[in-house]
């Protein structure tokens, strides 16, 4: 009876150990998974803010007519009753020896 516990015994530490090995593995899987979700989730509040403030521009422009207006003058558009006059540049008229041409 004897040599039936210590066989047991034998048999028994080796197969805790290796469980408390991978349970020690396991633990650390875990933790990296909580890390790796509080990132997640810090990014995601981040996106939505940046998904706020990018719908509320959208808005703006949709609706706010100064905004339109400064758009448009910026990507060159003019209204149909305005006259255009182009300012040449006095940097443009001179000359390759630095003096002005007239």
């Amino acid at each position: 009876m004897r040599i039936f516990q210590i066989i047991l015994v034998v048999l028994a530490v080796p197969l805790l150990t290796a469980s408390l090995l991978n349970l020690s593995d396991e633990y650390q899987d875990w933790q990296e998974a909580q890390v790796l979700q509080q990132r997640s989730q810090d990014e995601l509040k981040n996106l939505t803010v940046e998904r706020d403030v990018l719908k509320s521009h959208v808005e703006k422009l949709k609706t706010d007519e100064l905004i339109k207006e400064q758009l448009a003058r910026r990507l060159g558009y003019v209204k149909p009753d305005e006259a255009i006059y182009e300012i040449a540049n006095a940097a443009s008229k001179e000359s390759s020896d630095g003096s002005y041409s007239r």
